[in-house]
């Protein structure tokens, strides 16, 4: 096994610029209960789970470099050689590697959903919205079969937390590349459900970027803040942002 030598963190807010789909579970038995909830914390307030991030971040890249699951099969890449592999773990037996991607749950900010999406009504606060859909009949032109689809509105802010691992012999700046990549198509394609129907739109803001090497840890155990004037994902410059890793990380650029 090759040898550790640190890692990245990507850090920001994930900002809705539409209502958030991401289902949970239906409350059994609950008369007049809604079709498509939403998944919440035990507390009852939405997040988003890495999972969800994972999962689609992970897909628009196999999508983006042209792979092809196997005939009658879906499962992700399983070269093992590849970026998508080693970000986030090849789908093999005969090829595994480790994942070298950690995308956290994203919980919801709160004070800013009561301050801006509220505006500062506190006597009812309720974290979601109700949007009913129909089915329309393409001969009569009427709605039916209404079902109501549980939506985190718009607005509202996550926090989003990453980081990446690396080891010898990793190709850091290639390894970043594509995770950022990933992160702009998902600006451009929709997280959660019912996005062709204009459900999931989000933004990564105000983002940072910190370093940790293997000192850190034997020492102070503290991030390390890469300065940059990128504040959201169009203004990465990912070469520098790697070379800036790298040279905290004491390596030779691979």
């Amino acid at each position: 096994m090759e040898k550790f030598i640190g890692k990245l963190f990507i850090e920001g807010e994930i900002v809705l610029l539409t209502g958030l789909h991401i289902g949970g579970s239906k409350e059994s038995g609950e008369i007049g209960g809604l079709d498509n909830p939403v998944i919440k914390t035990v507390k009852g307030i939405p997040y988003i789970p890495g999972s969800s991030l994972k999962g689609k971040v992970r897909c628009l890249l196999e999508r983006k470099y042209g792979f092809q699951p196997e005939r009658n099969s879906g499962d992700p890449c399983g070269c093992g050689r590849c970026d998508i592999c080693l970000l986030f773990g090849a789908h093999s037996a005969d090829n595994k590697t480790v994942s070298r991607l950690i995308i956290r749950d994203s919980y919801l900010d709160e004070d800013h959903f009561i301050k801006e999406v509220l505006k500062g009504n506190i006597e009812d606060i309720t974290y979601t919205e109700e949007k009913t859909e129909n089915i329309i009949d393409r001969i009569k032109g009427t709605a039916q079969h209404p079902r109501i689809m549980e939506r985190v509105p718009a607005g509202a802010r996550f926090r989003f937390l990453s980081s990446i691992s690396f080891y010898e012999n990793d190709n850091i700046e290639s390894l970043i590349k594509s995770f950022i990549e990933g992160l702009r198509l998902l600006e451009d394609e929709y997280l959660g459900g019912s996005g062709t129907r204009g459900y999931g739109h989000i933004r990564f803001d105000n983002l940072a970027f910190y370093v940790k090497n293997i000192e850190s840890y034997i020492k102070d155990n503290r991030k390390a803040l890469i300065e940059t004037e990128a504040r959201d994902l169009s203004g990465i410059d990912i070469t520098k942002l790697s070379q800036a890793v790298v040279n905290n990380l004491k390596v030779n650029k691979k």
